[in-house]
């Protein structure tokens, strides 16, 4: 008699287990980068109609968004862990030096970090396509509930409100006000893009109007990077529909620089986007030194001398990092990144930051649009750390 023998397939458990973990990982990046955008408006809705919100509240909430992120770009590669390992001895060294730490420093670039790694992680361009598409419609939905039913959303999301709950804001700033828009929500002046808009500048999920027209100049380069997108000009005309709403020259300003420049960027060898920022510094504090100029209006002029201000305020000792600087830096990135992390650290950011491993010639374009952003950007504020929009510009850089 012939015996036969049944051959039984068995599973393939390796390849489940890397189709659930690539899962995980995606579905992280999108709740991660969409959790970035929105959760001050979700703890804003919590203060306004549940509980009170404090400072402590938002950094669980961020930590949560943050670490989500974290754990998603967790892999074999070397160099997440090089790049941490290397910062945060540093940070330990300047605070060792200072004898006082600072934890909101290491934050401000673990948040950026991170979400870079998850996107190089992800390395998905339709994903990140879609990330700015529904980033786009969700901040468009706000910014137009805002602007056309402007009591009935600050009866939801009582903006001045939260942020003096969580400490930003102080009575004293928002003269005994308890309820409006962000201390930036009106200009006093008449507004620089389409007047006829009124005094109002809409925030929407960003809740002050500065990161809003941030968040437009990165989905508008976004736009203008990805030809392959069917939706590219959608995301356009929504960036600069969230622009004028915010009243951002800034970001207006951003948008038509990379666009003058877009046909160049290949033509700039990364050693001189080193150079750029530092020559800035350097010709910033000749005009505050040659002027002594004490600042200026809240325009592009005067923010310039602001900036040239502070540079020449700063005490050689912050500058080289054993001292520590107590004073108001966030209307100038150049100062406030070097209070923070000495000018040491800041060559060594930026220069990695200009370094990141770049795969093609078409995915430079975009990382020369994001280089030109922030050297922009640092002139008049540190608010290009704001996870807010930090999240979703870094996944897609990633």
């Amino acid at each position: 008699m012939a015996v036969t023998y049944e051959t039984v397939a068995t599973p393939d458990v390796s390849a489940g287990t890397t189709s659930m973990v690539s899962s995980f990982v995606r579905m992280a990046a999108i709740a991660s980068v969409l959790g970035g955008l929105s959760f001050n408006l979700v703890l804003c809705f919590i203060n306004t109609r549940v509980m009170t919100i404090s400072d402590s509240h938002v950094m669980l909430a961020e930590m949560a968004v943050t670490g989500t992120a974290f754990l998603a770009a967790l892999d074999r590669r070397a160099g997440l862990y090089m790049f941490l390992a290397i910062f945060l001895t540093y940070m330990i060294f300047l605070f060792t030096m200072r004898h006082q730490s600072d934890i909101k420093a290491i934050r401000d670039v673990l948040n950026p970090v991170i979400f870079f790694a998850l996107g190089s992680r992800v390395k998905d361009l339709k994903l990140a396509d879609r990330l700015a598409l529904i980033s786009a419609i969700i901040a468009l939905i706000f910014a137009a509930f805002e602007y056309f039913l402007l009591d009935v959303y600050l009866d939801w999301f009582n903006v001045l409100g939260y942020y003096i709950s969580r400490g930003t804001v102080s009575l004293q700033e928002s003269y005994g006000a308890t309820k409006c828009l962000f201390i930036s929500g009106n200009r006093p002046e008449p507004r620089t893009l389409l007047p006829f808009l009124g005094q109002q500048r809409v925030s929407s999920v960003f809740l002050e109007p500065v990161s809003m027209g941030n968040f437009g100049g990165i989905l508008y380069a976004w736009g203008l990077f990805r030809r392959e997108c069917s939706y590219r000009w959608f995301l356009i005309g929504a960036a600069l529909t969230l622009v004028i709403f915010a009243d951002a020259r800034f970001g207006l300003s951003t948008c038509i620089m990379i666009t003058l420049l877009s046909p160049f960027f290949r033509f700039v060898p990364r050693q001189i986007w080193v150079v750029v920022p530092f020559l800035l510094l350097s010709l910033f504090a000749a005009y505050g030194l040659i002027t002594g100029t004490n600042g200026g209006p809240n325009d592009i002029a005067g923010r310039f001398a602001s900036t040239a201000h502070i540079m020449t305020s700063l005490p050689l000792g912050v500058v080289f990092g054993w001292e520590v600087y107590d004073k108001f830096t966030a209307d100038s990135g150049f100062a406030y990144t070097l209070t923070k992390f000495a000018v040491w650290g800041f060559v060594g950011l930026w220069t990695t930051f200009v370094f990141l491993p770049v795969k093609s010639a078409r995915g430079w374009q975009f990382q020369s649009m994001m280089i030109v952003y922030l050297i922009m950007l640092m002139i008049i504020s540190n608010s290009f750390y704001s996870v807010k929009t930090a999240a979703l510009m870094f996944f897609m850089l990633g």
